[in-house]
């Protein structure tokens, strides 16, 4: 099983110091995530040229933010800067972020998806760019114009690995489907059959493989209930305002009333009972919290699940703090 890191945007001197110390523990890769703001590509940029091992993604870029032909050139460019450690994690975001921040109707999110793979394995081939989608074609339908390749691309020069941050059960479909990786955020391994059915369901008929590389909060320490409120204010905030698939991800692990709760309480602008609504139980299942034996212990229920990775994600808001956590996932994993 190998591991990894994701990272939000933070200043130059924390993300060197960050992605030295990974490097340094023996993680495998860096993601990089794209909520909404600060764009993934120029820190991976940065990434690929100051480390020469580690592998190196976005975690996840939404399918709403670029064209299709515009992230093929992103991870092309990515590719060939990092010498092939790159893989391109995609993702459908929500509403929120999509309608709020970038503008777009969010429509048939599917078929974007769809769409928006079928694209980028044409144009990373050195094909001539030709698909006529449900969501959108390339070149524009109706317009006349000639596919066109991708400049400058060698033919197959860009083989970059897709991951999908799929949660709904018709994108883990998709996934078995179309995808080189699953990358899920919420994830819990004690309920990984109920939670990932649609997935292996899909993966039994297609009879493909794909990668499994959920993500997992993390804070380590000796109070388990201090560091389990680390995570309480991301849930709340995930499972209230960003959208169902976060939604019904838990109550695929069956949390329902811990999500009714948790929106009842959104919906009224009580964001600190949002926050205490969420159990426990909810936050130990989907991620890391405690000592490094209790670490390690948990590390193990994902590899009984079958994850090729697990993706770190730090809780702790002190770079100091994240140092150190990281330093202990070290012993964690050796």
């Amino acid at each position: 099983m190998r591991f990894s890191l994701r990272l939000r945007y933070t200043d130059p001197a924390a993300l060197a110091e960050l992605v030295r110390t990974a490097d340094a523990i023996g993680l495998d890769g860096v993601w990089i995530s794209e909520p909404w703001g600060f764009d993934a590509s120029a820190l991976l940029g940065w990434c690929a040229a100051n480390t020469s091992r580690l592998t190196l993604g976005t975690h996840v870029v939404s399918v709403f933010a670029r064209t299709a032909a515009m992230t093929a050139g992103m991870a092309a460019s990515l590719w060939s800067l990092s010498g092939g450690r790159f893989r391109l994690g995609l993702g459908v975001s929500g509403p929120a972020v999509v309608e709020a921040w970038h503008g777009v109707r969010y429509r048939k999110p599917l078929a974007r998806t769809c769409d928006t793979i079928a694209v980028i394995r044409q144009a990373l081939s050195g094909a001539a760019v030709a698909h006529h989608g449900e969501a959108f074609s390339v070149p524009l339908s109706g317009s006349g114009r000639r596919p066109l390749r991708f400049a400058a691309l060698a033919p197959g020069a860009a083989p970059v690995p897709i991951y999908l941050g799929a949660l709904g059960p018709n994108n883990q479909r998709l996934t078995a489907e179309l995808a080189d990786g699953w990358t899920p955020t919420p994830y819990s391994p004690d309920h990984h059959d109920s939670f990932a059915e649609p997935l292996l369901s899909a993966l039994r008929q297609t009879g493909r493989r794909v990668q499994l590389a959920p993500v997992t909060p993390v804070a380590l320490g000796g109070h388990t209930e201090s560091l389990f409120d680390l995570e309480r204010g991301w849930s709340a905030f995930y499972l209230g305002r960003m959208g169902d698939y976060y939604a019904g991800a838990a109550q695929r692990m069956g949390f329902a009333a811990m999500v009714d709760a948790v929106r009842d309480h959104i919906g009224i602008g009580d964001t600190l009972a949002a926050k205490q609504a969420v159990t426990a139980e909810y936050v130990d299942c989907i991620g890391l919290f405690g000592t490094v034996a209790r670490i390690r212990e948990r590390l193990g229920r994902y590899e009984n699940a079958g994850m090729d990775e697990v993706v770190f994600e730090l809780r702790k808001k002190d770079l100091a703090d994240q140092i150190a956590d990281l330093r202990a996932l070290g012993k964690a994993i050796a």
